[in-house]
């Protein structure tokens, strides 16, 4: 039978789909803009006749309308990294459980942990040859093919197809299609302000010409990575490529001339961002999609020279412990790859691994907060430990607290806190015993 008789013979509604999940299933989803919502919805309209159902996200960037505070009845969801829609289910009464673990391991987790039955994945529609690229996001979708026994894939035609070398799935691999063509989410950076300029400033001055770079999400990053348009010979390996990338590569400040591993490629393990970024993505030979187990392994990302490493946090206490996903006991993203490529970094060749934010908060009622404190709030995950933090950056400074003391790392954070908070965290400091 052609591959294309196989393909025809396996289509199917998501209705139709979405009854060949049983009770006791334990399921996994493609992540990110890459989430199979159609079929998941799907799943979801007949969720009351299910028991015991098990389903594994990832940083959902889109409300699944049945999310609410009647899911757990049914149907377990584990999310790996809380995201807009798994936010947007808490709103509504469900209780996000989370999986806290070093993205690099995502192999492991899918494997040991999670030992999905049934894979449920978003591909594009199968080329020549009749295979499907996974798009933006492969992040576990080599371990569903290993562990389950029904794998369900949501064909979309939005979905760029990115070059890899080993993450392609053949239609002979798939159990059940749905064609199902809907744009992928838009995922916002934020807009930077004067603040988040003065942040990125003090980084882009230590970023060299011909560095590798990673940068993460958020307006301080955005920032950034607009700010090195006049850099020369930049190159790209990173745990999600975003839209301040494909800038810099029209702009020919990034053509990975200088990088060690894949030159003349921008290396990435997932992706989010505009319209025109998918676009942009679609068959580009220039970029190459690589498994986030390799992507984010610390000892590969170190084998790129001047690997600098740009990353938000939400705050940092006195003694250099950085919190990036919660707000006390409450998981608001999750632990993803920060640490991963804070490690990389510091190994790599004058690499440089910054950790940035800005010095305040402002709350709803008004009420302004230093994001640098003598403790973090009770409950708050520590995303990267005070041994591993090297540069930290506010609109007030840059300080380098790698291998520094319990005194040096204090005080050093209280010259970049806000000015209105030094005094304060001056005095408790030295009411803590942590200053002298």
């Amino acid at each position: 039978m052609s591959w294309k008789s196989e393909y025809e013979k396996k289509k199917m509604t998501a209705k139709q789909a979405a009854e060949l999940i049983s009770s006791g299933d334990r399921i996994a989803a493609t992540f990110g803009v890459n989430t199979p919502y159609v079929i998941l919805e799907a799943i979801g309209e007949r969720r009351k006749e299910l028991k015991d159902v098990t389903l594994f996200v990832h940083s959902l960037m889109e409300p699944v309308s049945w999310l609410d505070n009647e899911t757990e009845e049914n149907i377990h969801v584990i999310s790996g990294f809380i995201g807009p829609g798994e936010r947007d289910g808490e709103k509504k009464g469900w209780k996000a459980d989370t999986i806290a673990y070093q993205l690099y391991r995502q192999d492991e987790v899918m494997l040991r942990v999670i030992k999905a039955n049934v894979g449920i994945v978003q591909l594009t529609p199968p080329d020549e040859n009749g295979y499907c690229y996974l798009g933006c996001s492969a992040l576990g979708v080599k371990e569903m093919l290993e562990t389950a026994n029904l794998i369900i894939a949501q064909i979309n035609s939005y979905n760029p197809a990115i070059f890899t070398e080993e993450l392609c799935v053949h239609v002979s691999q798939l159990d059940a299609v749905v064609e199902a063509d809907r744009p992928l989410p838009i995922m916002e950076s934020g807009e930077p302000d004067e603040t988040d300029k003065q942040v990125a400033s003090h980084i882009v001055e230590r970023v060299p010409n011909g560095a590798t770079l990673q940068i993460g999400v958020g307006s301080i990053s955005n920032a950034v990575g607009y700010y090195l348009e006049y850099h020369k010979d930049l190159g790209i390996h990173t745990e999600l490529y975003t839209d301040s990338m494909m800038y810099l590569t029209k702009k020919g400040a990034v053509n990975n001339s200088k990088k060690m591993l894949y030159p003349q490629k921008a290396v990435m393990g997932l992706a989010g961002g505009s319209k025109e970024m998918y676009e942009f993505l679609d068959k580009n030979p220039r970029i190459l999609n690589k498994a986030i187990e390799w992507v984010n392994n610390p000892s590969v990302i170190a084998q790129n020279n001047d690997l600098i490493s740009i990353n938000a946090c939400i705050g940092i206490d006195l003694l250099g412990q950085v919190s990036s996903e919660s707000f006390g006991f409450r998981q608001y993203s999750g632990s993803g790859g920060q640490l991963d490529f804070v490690r990389g970094a510091q190994r790599s060749p004058g690499g440089k691994s910054f950790l940035a934010m800005r010095s305040t908060v402002q709350k709803k009622d008004g009420t302004v907060l230093s994001k640098i404190t003598l403790t973090h709030p009770i409950g708050s995950a520590i995303t990267v430990p005070r041994t591993d933090v090297e540069y930290v950056v506010t609109e007030y400074g840059v300080v380098n607290l790698q291998n520094q003391s319990i005194d040096y790392r204090a005080r050093a954070l209280i010259s970049i806190a806000h000015p209105d908070f030094r005094d304060q965290l001056t005095f408790e400091a030295k009411k803590a015993g942590i200053i002298r």
